[in-house]
């Protein structure tokens, strides 16, 4: 089984072209690429990619993955996992005027989700998306954070889109400062409006800064319209697809808290080995022998 998708490139002259894995299941998907020069032969890098196993395949092992980046396939030299590295998690909630209602619901998820991702290590930064977006201090107190979340007030006046894409782009930039697993987590209704940073930059920016992304939508109101198409977050959940994320629909608490915080918990750092230095974006694939299921991103940066 086999997923692939198109490539956005940065500075990249040419890319490797991908090919399927015979034999294997390959997936090729959201979670947190973090890609850093290493001291492998004398022109090569080493990389991390964060992979997303399913609850049946937690038991993953480095001798089982093969990581494939165009033609050239390499193993897995290392798995880890939380919490060896313990994950950096941004939460990102949608306070405008239009969620007014529900911005207690978005709290309420929110909360829940600190207080189940809570543990050693594992640092929350709180961000507010509205008409001006609102980044909190990271703190590695969970309880700090459950603050944040509760002094959020949401926006008043004309029912209006926000610019979210400013506020997880101000969410990125604040976890982008700690090494590890990168987590974004977006709760709101998910269209944006008038932010500085376009659709386009946004995924440019988290691919480079190996984001992982959620989005969990909420809303007084159907996500969708005719023909049952998603009218809200569409680009939203092309992100979460892109970087090994899950997307959520107007799910109720407990069920959208336990799909989320699986999904973080099920994500692991595969480190691996390239021999060469060329300049750009290239597609990746992740596969693992003997029926494990797992999910990768779609794309590797090499500065």
């Amino acid at each position: 089984m086999s997923e692939s998708s198109g490539l956005l490139t940065l500075d990249v002259k040419r890319s490797l072209p991908s090919r399927c894995l015979a034999g294997m299941f390959v997936a090729v998907m959201f979670v947190v690429l973090f890609a850093t020069p290493g001291t492998t032969k004398a022109d090569g890098l080493q990389y991390s990619v964060v992979i997303r196993v399913d609850v049946k395949s937690a038991g993953l092992t480095s001798g089982e993955v093969l990581v494939r980046v165009g033609n050239l396939s390499t193993p897995a030299t290392a798995i880890k996992a939380s919490p060896d590295i313990p994950p950096n998690i941004a939460i990102v909630m949608d306070a405008g005027p239009d969620q007014t209602k529900v911005l207690p619901k978005e709290k309420d998820l929110a909360i829940v989700l600190v207080n189940e991702l809570s543990g050693a290590g594992t640092s929350f930064t709180v961000v507010r998306a509205g008409a001006s977006p609102e980044t909190q201090a990271t703190t590695l107190d969970h309880s700090v954070a459950i603050e944040h979340i509760r002094d959020i007030a949401g926006d008043s006046g004309e029912k209006t889109n926000v610019p979210i894409y400013d506020a997880i782009g101000s969410a990125i930039r604040q976890i982008s400062l700690t090494p590890g697993i990168r987590v974004v987590i977006f709760i709101g209704e998910g269209n944006d409006g008038g932010s500085r940073l376009r659709y386009a930059e946004l995924r440019n920016f988290a691919e480079s800064n190996q984001i992982a992304f959620f989005a969990a939508l909420v809303a007084d109101h159907s996500l969708r319209g005719t023909k049952s198409i998603l009218r809200y977050g569409w680009n939203l959940r092309e992100l979460s697809s892109d970087t090994a994320g899950i997307f959520l629909e107007n799910q109720e608490t407990l069920k959208a808290t336990q799909r989320l915080s699986e999904s973080v918990r099920g994500l692991r750092l595969i480190t691996f080995d390239l021999p060469f230095r060329q300049r750009g974006q290239f597609k990746i694939s992740v596969s693992a022998g003997r029926g494990k299921k797992l999910h990768a991103q779609k794309a590797i940066v090499n500065r």
